[in-house]
């Protein structure tokens, strides 16, 4: 065998002096990769290297190649291969059986090649040595970096006859210089040859020269024996170099660091091998792979998680990217200080066994351990940790534990306890007498202590002080008692001072600060001596430090006397340094100093003290089981947990009730407890509970009802909100309830209605004379209506104003009138769009439909608003006031006005089968329906009149003169020309009748005027009047049309005494300011003595503008400045005459261009005195202006300027002839 070796050596060494020798055809400069996908490839590609002499050719596989059978080795030694091969992480398999041939591999001879990303696979079986699963023979400096050898190698011919065979690389030759880095070998080696002559290696057998492995792996499988001739890795000493190789099974002699296959399985090895290096390289699929391989692939990318307790790496987990760790038990980051008999918590921060792995980390874990009480036992083997040493140690309660008489407490003065000890709610029983020790408590002293969710039941005796239910004194540091009860009772014989017991503490130090939260003491207190009952706490005795008391509850009881002001119901307030502070405290009974605030029995027991505690927090903390508890508890349980129903009246609470989740209050406030002082016996009530509350109503958390109170059936609404409420109220079933409007509202666009389909509204709505205006937009809401269904209801005294919008049916008061339903004094001035394509039968001003058997009746309404149909649907059988009236339906109209317009191509002003009654319209709805009237009479009053009709008991309608009428409002009366019946003095009445100068006002009714003014101007002079009331005759003289005329130049006229006569033309004359108003005066309507006529003359009164056509067919003359009556020409068209004066008419075309005037025989000209005022005409004169003879003015004077610019001739100033040449 030695033999053998030495001769393959000489061969390698004598191959190393030929390569030397010039170098052959460099294959095209080694540029050229060739591409390599089959086995036809391989084979072409190791011809032009071993054959044509292309040593250099560079190569990469694209696919993975199975080679078969056939042995074709790349590289020659004539030719050895001296490229960069590159596998691309594709495999390179074969099947050879070699015979008895010797030096078989893929890669025979290889000299400065580089190798990477290859995957060799399969079987080498020979007879012949010098075997390898990748290269055979390495010369120069070559390089395998990213490979994977896993071919099974069977060689040697038996006997001493070896097989020489490795994983990698066979020789490294002589001078040559091989580096292989993050290779891995796991394929196996089987030699043929007798144990003791068997000689193999996991990587490279044979080295003349030197070689380095770094980050290796070998995994595979091998037959070698630890004869001296196999090694691990290769041979070793000088010349070989390994560094971070590892090793699953030995071959032969033991090389590197072994790794265990679970440390492989685990991903430790692929996270090892690949290091802190960013680029892929080592990795493996975890749960799939059984050890780490070369790759680039991202996916298969390990990363490490370690964990780290009190500031050591205890456990170490692997994932690949995204997937997630299995979390270290609390055994393994303990180790040997881990004890079976405790329960730990572990907390890893923010890192959990679902949160995924993306790059290495430490999570630092908190290991918590917990001592389990279950057992009298337990609790003294925990009271003897922790009193010797372990302070710190937590523990826990599993069961209720019964101490007995054995007095054993939780730390000592130099031992304080220190931990947090979790009662989870159950019992701790003591009861224990200790003779006449002191300082008896289960918890001895704390210092930093946390007490939670403990009960302690039972009693303590002695005849010593210092006495407590749970705790005998605090220390120090930052103590918090939470959820704890003491029902312990205490009884305390000490003879000499205070007895100082605490319910809860005994004693705390000035350098504790305690926090007691949601606690509760309910045992006894009982000092049998005077001395001792003179100094107790019912929750703490001696504070000293700082203790903040919070939701807590004292209901025990206790033998107090305060005489000296050392007894406090829950803690002391008075030490000097000290800080108690109480937060939402109550007590049943005082211990002393009042503190916190009282409760009764009855509030313990109703659920009102529970919830207060209990307050808004979402978790459950107190509660008590209603009916069967007598007091609150503590307590997690869902179902005691207490909800209060607050019951608010005007927005402010004035009762409450309370309930267990899902049960009910059982009870509902009395008037008496909602009105408080305001309840009236006189008066009936009912309380109506918003959302259809009621004692049964099952709670499931805290709630507020709004109340409201129905005081005799009566709902007053001022309010939007106030409308809502009314509205919910009639829809939560009191449908009988009568309201009325106290103001005017708006309810814009909320479509607020009142009742609906299911819940008609039947009582009695006064509007009082009040206005809801609305802008409702129902499109695709369904139908609406203020009262959408009415039965034997009473709407009245109601104005709606607005628009309604919609697709629907609709009606503005109501949608469906049923029973004796009466609209009474109510307004609709809606406007109305409706686009509905389904029903004909779709818009009405006031009710949509008169259901069947229903007897409708409308007194005194008005509906003015405009019905405008968008559809050919929309536009039939509107309804003025009802569209539609079933057959066996009566609608009844009395004294009812319509004034709306529309666009019906059908439909009724009033209903489809009415009976009328003194009814009106402006506009036919359709069907001609009532007596039509015109716009003037509406202005005049005369409709009003109409209206009222011979009725006496009141006025129902009335009118501002010049407005439209409508329905009567006191409010009204002092408005100017405001109309309306006066019942005192059986007629029409009108408080402020004012005339305004030029201004006619039309009025088509007698009526008297309380107080009549007339807004005229006029000052001494002459003036022509025609006014519509009578008027006596102060500060002027009157003068009327005398009987008889004889002259074409000259109008004579009469003196009138007395009173002036309504609508009769007057000529007066006055030297101051007339009188032309004053009180009681009588308007009238009539207007038959407007014209007065003597010879050709004719006195015409006007009492609306006369303008200039009418004036000049008329024959007319006015009067002018100069006093004269002057004839009216077309010349001049602004010449009119206003309203309430009188103008002269002569029958002929033949009359003299102006008239003087003669009262009563004497004959006024233009040489009469004048003050140069007119009668009002548009075109009259001021002081000094000046007239042609035709009376028109052409200057507001006669000065140099005018002279020179006025034609010649004679002009009329001051009533004076002027003539200008």
């Amino acid at each position: 065998m030695k033999t053998k070796n030495l001769i393959e050596r000489l061969s390698l060494f004598l191959l190393a002096l030929v390569l030397t020798m010039p170098t052959w055809a460099q294959g095209n400069n080694g540029m050229e990769v060739v591409s390599i996908s089959s086995a036809a490839d391989w084979k072409t590609f190791c011809q032009r290297v071993n054959d044509n002499g292309e040593p250099f050719l560079n190569a990469k596989l694209t696919q993975d190649v199975d080679l078969g059978g056939e042995i074709v080795m790349l590289g020659s030694v004539s030719y050895p291969y001296s490229g960069t091969f590159d596998g691309q992480g594709h495999t390179l398999s074969f099947n050879w059986n070699a015979g008895e041939d010797n030096q078989i591999a893929p890669f025979y001879y290889v000299e400065n090649a580089t190798i990477k990303n290859l995957r060799t696979q399969g079987k080498i079986t020979s007879k012949g040595y010098s075997l390898s699963g990748m290269v055979y023979a390495a010369f120069g400096t070559t390089t395998l970096t990213g490979c994977i050898s896993d071919v099974d190698i069977t060689g040697g011919g038996g006997g001493w006859n070896d097989s020489k065979a490795a994983g990698m690389v066979q020789a490294v030759a002589d001078g040559a210089s091989v580096t292989i880095t993050d290779c891995l070998v796991k394929g196996s080696i089987t030699d043929n040859a007798d144990e003791d002559y068997r000689a193999m290696a996991g990587f490279v057998f044979s080295n003349s020269g030197t070689y380095t492995l770094t980050r290796c792996l070998y995994v595979g499988k091998n037959n070698a024996t630890n004869n001296g001739y196999s090694k691990t890795f290769g041979k070793d000493g000088y010349g070989a170099t390994f560094t971070d190789c590892y090793y699953l099974n030995t071959c032969g002699k033991v090389q590197g660091e072994q790794v265990t296959a679970e440390r492989l399985k685990s991903g430790e090895m692929a996270k090892l091998l690949q290091g802190d290096r960013t680029d892929n390289v080592w990795g493996q699929t975890l749960g799939t792979d059984l050890e780490p391989l070369p790759t680039t692939d991202a996916t298969k990318r390990v990363y490490e998680v370690k964990f780290t307790y009190n500031g050591e790496v205890k456990a170490t987990r692997y994932a690949n990217s995204g997937k997630t760790v299995e979390l270290p038990t609390a055994e393994e980051l303990l180790g040997t200080g881990y004890n079976p008999k405790m329960t730990y918590t572990l907390n890893f921060g923010n890192f959990t066994a679902t949160t995924p792995v993306t790059e290495d980390k430490s999570v630092d874990v908190t290991v918590t351990g917990t001592f389990d009480i279950a057992t009298a036992a337990d609790w003294k083997e925990f009271c003897a940790l922790v009193n010797g040493g372990q302070t710190t140690l937590n523990a826990k309660m599993t069961a209720d534990v019964d101490l007995g008489t054995d007095i054993a407490k939780v730390g000592t003065a130099n031992k304080p306890y220190a931990g947090t000890f979790d009662g989870q709610n159950h019992v701790l029983t003591v009861n224990w007498d200790a003779g006449s020790v002191n300082n008896i408590a289960p918890f001895g002293r704390v210092n930093g202590a946390t007490i939670k969710n403990l009960r302690t039941e039972g009693s303590i005796r002695s005849d010593g002080y210092y006495l407590s239910g749970l705790i005998d004194e605090a220390y120090g540091g930052s103590n918090t008692v939470a959820n704890c009860v003491s029902a312990v009772n205490i009884t305390s014989s000490y003879t000499s001072d205070r007895c100082g017991a605490g319910g809860l503490i005994s004693y705390i130090f000035p350098s504790a600060r305690v926090t007691i939260n949601d606690c509760l003491v309910k045992g006894s207190i009982d000092a049998t001596t005077e001395k001792g009952q003179k100094g107790m706490g019912g929750f703490v005795y001696s504070q000293n430090g700082t203790c903040t008391l919070t939701r807590c509850l004292y209901a025990g009881t206790n033998n107090a006397d305060n005489s000296n002001n050392n007894c406090y119901t829950f803690a002391p307030t008075n030490t000097s340094g000290a800080t108690t502070t109480l937060n939402n405290c109550y007590y049943l009974n005082t211990c002393g100093k009042v503190q916190g605030e009282p409760v009764t029995k009855e509030q313990l027991k109703n659920g009102y003290v529970a919830h207060k505690l209990q307050g808004t927090r979402e978790e459950t903390v107190w509660g008590q089981k209603l009916g069967t508890d007598n007091e609150p508890q503590l307590t997690a349980e869902a179902a005691k947990r207490v909800y209060e129903v607050k019951f608010t009246y005007n927005g402010k609470e004035v009762a409450s009730r309370y309930a267990n989740r899902g049960g009910n209050v059982g009870t509902l406030p009395t008037p008496q407890e909602i009105l408080g002082v305001a309840y009236n016996t006189a008066n009936t009530y009912k309380l109506v509970f918003a959302d259809g509350f009621y004692a049964e109503y099952p709670i499931y958390a805290d709630r507020t009802v709004a109340v409201d109170v129905i005081v005799n059936n009566m709902c007053e609404i001022a309010t939007k909100e106030d409308w809502k409420k009314f509205g919910d109220l009639v829809r939560s079933g009191e449908r009988n309830l009568n309201a009325k409007l106290t103001a005017d509202l708006n309810l814009g666009t909320d479509i607020l209605k009142i009742g609906s389909e299911s819940t008609s509204y039947s009582g009695t709505f006064d509007g009082q004379g009040h206005t809801i205006t609305i802008d409702w937009n129902g499109y695709g809401g369904g139908y609406f209506a203020l009262f959408p269904f009415v039965t034997d209801a009473t709407i009245k005294n109601l104005r709606v104003t607005g628009q309604m919008t919609t697709d629907a049916p609709m009606g503005v008061f109501a949608l469906n009138a049923d029973g004796n339903t009466t609209f009474s004094g109510c307004v609709s001035d809606v406007k109305i769009t409706n686009g509905n394509t389904n029903s004909s039968y779709c818009a009405a001003g006031m009710v949509l439909s008169a259901y069947s058997k229903g007897k409708i009746t409308f007194k005194d309404c008005i509906v003015s608003g405009d019905l405008n149909g968008t559809t050919d649907n929309s536009k039939q059988n509107m309804g003025g006031f009802v569209c539609s009236q079933a057959d066996d339906a009566t609608c009844t109209f009395d004294n009812c006005l319509y004034t709306g317009t529309n666009n019906s191509k059908g439909g009724y002003a009033f209903a489809p089968n009415p009976t009328l009654n003194n009814c009106y319209y402006l506009n036919p709805c359709g069907k001609a329906q009532g007596e039509r009237i015109v716009e003037k009479q509406l202005a005049s009053g005369e409709v009003a009149y109409k209206l009222q009709g011979d009725r006496t008991d009141s006025c129902h309608w009335a009118q501002v003169l010049g407005e439209w009428p409508g329905l009567y409002r006191e409010t009204d009366k002092a408005k100017p020309n405001y109309v309306y019946y006066n019942k005192e003095n059986n007629g029409w009445t009108c408080d402020d009748f004012r005339l305004t100068d030029g201004q006619s006002l039309p009025i088509g009714l007698d009526f008297t005027a309380t107080k009549a003014t007339y807004d005229r101007t006029l000052a001494a002079g002459k003036a022509t009047l025609c006014l519509p009331y009578e008027l006596p005759v102060q500060g002027f003289k009157a003068y009327t049309l005398a009987d008889r005329q004889e002259s074409r130049t000259a109008v004579h006229f009469k003196e009138v005494n007395g009173t002036l006569g309504a609508y009769r033309p007057y000529l007066l004359v006055a030297d101051g300011t007339p009188q032309l108003g004053g009180e009681n005066l009588q308007v009238k309507a009539d207007r038959s003595s407007i014209v007065l006529s003597a010879g050709n003359y004719y006195f015409k009164g006007a009492v609306h503008d006369v303008v200039n056509w009418w004036l000049t067919s008329d024959h007319a003359y006015i009067l002018q400045a100069d006093g004269l009556f002057h004839k009216v020409t077309s010349n001049n068209p602004s010449v009119t005459v206003p309203a309430y004066r009188a103008y002269i008419s002569y029958n002929s075309h033949e009359g003299a261009k102006r008239l003087s005037i003669v009262f009563d025989g004497e004959t006024t000209g233009i040489y009469g005195t004048t003050d140069g005022t007119t009668d009002g005409a548009t075109d009259g004169a001021a002081d000094g202006a000046v007239y042609n003879l035709q009376g028109q003015r052409v200057a507001d004077r006669l000065d140099d300027s005018v002279r020179r610019q006025i034609p010649t001739g004679v002009y009329i100033v001051n009533g004076r002839k002027v003539v200008v040449k």
